[in-house]
């Protein structure tokens, strides 16, 4: 997996400008190529899921091996770059989904194959109130799994369904999946427009992060404003995985 060669889109809605230049910056500290996609805006999750399966719909044309989604509230973290290159050090591996920041609601486990991954295929039991895996903030598609994916276009699906929701269902649970052992790009903190409220993200899903995976973010990034402070003057850091 070499993550520069794959195509990267960046979803962003037209009427937040705001969220456009944070997520220019993002890309800008990371040192990714990008399309800009104009999002779906219905106001609802429906938006969400059209914004993907456009892209997916465009990336089957192209004939694209896979391709990155990224929505315009991730922030990227200061060991991001040093991770990516660790994870690119595995080399090729079969997977369907690979979300680079999920927002974990049950427990998960370290990929017996793979050290530097989650796997979110084979999960292991969750209690009743621990519901999935969810957020699709920075995400890649394998061009295994398009067509899985676009069956969401169908109007009762799309309605019923949001698209983190059904990758979760319908196709994490049959389509060997991973994540890294730490989330490279969580969604930033603010007011959500598929939610209509203002949500402290980056908080929920670092602090769910050390609460349901084995591998916990490191401490210099739990909290907002010390990771902020670590990328102020540009700088990265390396990330080191101890077993």
């Amino acid at each position: 997996m070499k993550f520069n060669s794959i195509p990267k889109f960046v979803v962003n809605l037209e009427r937040r400008p705001d969220r456009l230049e944070s997520i220019v910056k993002e890309m800008e500290y990371i040192g990714w190529d990008y399309e800009h996609f104009k999002a779906v805006d219905t106001n609802s999750h429906v938006g969400c899921t059209r914004s993907h399966t456009t892209l997916i719909k465009e990336a089957k044309e192209k004939g694209y091996e896979s391709i990155l989604i990224i929505e315009d509230d991730c922030v990227i973290m200061p060991y991001a770059k040093s991770l990516i290159k660790q994870i690119e050090e595995i080399g090729e591996f079969e997977w369907g989904v690979f979300n680079l920041a999920p927002t974990l609601a049950r427990p998960v486990n370290r990929s017996e194959k793979y050290p530097l991954l989650i796997d979110l295929t084979n999960l292991p039991p969750a209690k009743e109130h621990e519901r999935g895996i969810f957020a699709t903030n920075m995400i890649m598609y394998h061009h295994s799994i398009y067509d899985r994916v676009l069956e969401m276009t169908e109007p009762w699906k799309e309605g019923y369904y949001a698209i983190d929701d059904y990758i979760y269902r319908e196709i994490m649970s049959k389509h060997q999946s991973y994540c890294p052992i730490v989330p490279i790009g969580p969604q930033q903190s603010g007011w959500s427009d598929v939610s209509g409220g203002n949500y402290n993200n980056y908080y929920a899903q670092t602090y769910n992060w050390n609460l349901y995976s084995p591998v916990k973010v490191p401490n210099n990034c739990y909290d907002f404003n010390n990771m902020s402070q670590l990328k102020k003057s540009n700088q990265h850091i390396e990330y080191t995985y101890e077993s």
